[in-house]
């Protein structure tokens, strides 16, 4: 293809798709100031190829016409362009593609256009999310139809109870046959449409959240078929509904804990309801997908709330391992960050490492964190609701003397304990708390000596981290009995307090639990081992758990809760003597 079609943009321009009136995929480039745009359509959709092949070679090349040359596209794009140009004809409007409209073999370019990407969805007259041709129409369009049926029961549940959704969820059951899967039923093969809607990989993108969840009217399309974002939203409500029956297809369960569920609770108009930090959207995002791996970076720079243009600046050439410096220096520079950066920081354990599909060896410091697709454990919620600190485990040591130098960060630190012994891993399951349970203590009625409590009390707290994550507030401690039971049996109030529990009790997913050679009970990462050193690091909320090396420095295990000693109790006790602060070398 030649790329001799790209004229130089200035700051401010885009490039937009004009197609010819005909039916074919005949368009031409015109350059547009950004904020005096004309009407537009974004495509958002996934790079590669078509999800569904149907056959296809797999050495077949597919074109369009561009500025009267032939230009290369991916299959997908393809595919997207045949089913959507017609669309965007009929409402007399452009086109913004990334692939076309962004010179990709220009690196200064796409460094400068990918500061517009939010502005570009935000403004567009209308999104469509392409999530490819449908492998059943059938199906497809039984789904479609099925999310309406979901709607219109939550749009007049609503309305007859004022708008109180615990008390439409409490009548919503399996005896409605128009919207519950009745093996047989049309309704069945709706769900399994919708099962495999969700299961594209378009939902797993971490672009989506700058392109489908603005402002602009959002359309997905899949083939002829379509939905916006009120049946999304209606559809992963359902889906998670009735995920709570044990009768439920088991087909249907993965629907209500996948990505589209992610995608439709990220934002509301525009707003980030889990936080809009770098640190709250990277958490959020972490398990998302991207072809580029520094896009995990850079596709949050758009709306990042604490960001300004100059704290990390797109470079497509920069190393990805200084990429990911970048993140840790920016957080280290924020005094309300302290050392929360290093809770990003995992390492799957050799139990977990055949799960992990799309990772590269590790081969950063071990205090580096390593954004790209991962299974390991979501950082400890670090800010209550008024966005103080949650935690205090430094005491008063609130600051940190943090230095970069190459490989090696440098901190200030005690050791005050080590790991005794440990438990199994919890590969968290939403819906099952079988291992977790399994760590309850042999002893529940005798006494945890570092707070005075049950040892059932210390262990139902500690596997929550003391920590709602959804209130973001302190002093929880786990119910089981309630999570156990059976969805259709709990009121209304119930099955909320058993919702907030389930999505509290997350915090112990991969992780394990360990008793300390003092005697304290507490959460750590999954790769612990018996002998792991616990530290209190100067500008820390948390307990850190490290590695001796021979060589004098440290590896970094990962960020641990402690029962007794998270809020600076280790400095208050007159008759122990501490260690001095030492400087902790992690590489």
């Amino acid at each position: 293809m030649d790329r001799s079609i790209y004229e130089p943009l200035a700051p401010h321009e885009i490039r937009l798709l004009r197609f010819t009136p005909d039916d074919d995929l005949v368009a031409d480039l015109e350059r547009v100031v950004l904020h005096d745009a004309p009407p537009y359509i974004a495509l958002s959709y996934t790079w590669g190829r078509a999800p569904y092949r149907k056959g296809r070679s797999l050495s077949a090349k597919y074109s369009i016409t561009l500025n009267s040359q032939l230009f290369e596209v991916q299959e997908n794009l393809h595919d997207a362009l045949l089913y959507l140009v017609p669309e965007v004809r009929k409402k007399s409007c452009l086109l913004w593609v990334d692939a076309i409209c962004i010179n990709q073999s220009d690196v200064q370019e796409r460094n400068t256009q990918i500061l517009h990407m939010r502005y570009i969805y935000e403004h567009a007259n209308m999104v469509f999310g392409w999530l490819g041709v449908p492998f059943s129409d059938e199906e497809t369009s039984l789904a479609t139809s099925i999310m309406r049926n979901f709607n219109i029961v939550l749009r007049d549940g609503l309305a007859e109870h004022n708008g109180n959704m615990n008390a439409v969820a409490a009548q919503i059951s399996p005896s409605n046959k128009d919207i519950y899967p009745e093996p047989g039923t049309d309704c069945y093969k709706g769900w399994l449409g919708i099962r495999e809607i969700f299961n594209q990989r378009y939902w797993k993108r971490i672009w989506i959240y700058q392109e489908a969840t603005g402002t602009a009217p959002t359309r997905f399309c899949c083939g002829n078929e379509y939905f916006d974002t009120v049946l999304l939203n209606a559809s992963v409500y359902m889906a998670h509904h009735f995920a709570e029956f044990g009768d439920i297809d088991f087909h249907f369960r993965d629907v209500a804990r996948g990505p589209a569920f992610a995608l439709s609770a990220f934002r509301d108009n525009g707003v980030c309801k889990y936080g809009d930090t770098l640190l709250e959207l990277l958490e959020f995002l972490r398990t998302t997908e991207s072809s580029e791996p520094r896009d995990k970076v850079y596709a949050l720079l758009g709306f990042a709330s604490d960001l300004s243009s100059s704290d990390i600046v797109p470079d497509y050439s920069r190393p990805l391992e200084e990429v990911y410096k970048d993140v840790v220096r920016f957080s280290l520079s924020r005094a309300d960050s302290g050392l929360e950066i290093l809770g990003h920081v995992t390492h799957p354990p050799a139990d977990l490492e055949q799960e992990i599909t799309r990772r590269s060896p590790f081969d950063f410091p071990s205090w580096v964190p390593d954004f790209r697709e991962y299974i390991g454990p979501n950082p400890f919620c670090t800010k209550v609701l008024d966005g103080s600190w949650a935690y205090h485990a430094c005491g008063s040591y609130t600051s940190h003397d943090a230095q970069i130098d190459g490989s090696k960060l440098t901190l200030l630190g005690m050791e005050i304990d080590h790991i005794a012994t440990i438990s199994s891993t919890w590969k968290t399951n939403v819906f099952s708390t079988a291992e977790v349970e399994s760590w309850a203590p042999t002893t529940p009625d005798s006494i945890y000596h570092p707070t005075g409590q049950t040892m059932d009390e210390a262990f139902r707290i500690t596997v929550l981290a003391d920590m709602n994550v959804l209130t973001k507030s302190r002093g929880h401690m786990v119910d089981f009995e309630l999570l156990n039971a059976r969805g259709d049996g709990l009121t209304a109030d119930q099955s909320d307090r058993r919702n907030k529990m389930n999505v509290a009790l997350k915090t112990a997913g991969v992780r394990r639990l360990c008793w300390t050679k003092e005697g304290r009970v507490g959460l750590v990462p999954p790769t612990a081992r018996v002998g792991d050193l616990l530290y209190i690091l100067t500008g820390g909320q948390m307990i850190y758990m490290l590695r001796g090396k021979d060589t004098g420095t440290f590896r970094f295990v990962g960020e641990a809760y402690i029962h007794g000693i998270m809020d600076g109790e280790i400095f208050e006790k007159a008759d122990v003597q501490l260690p001095q602060l030492e400087k902790v070398v992690l590489d």
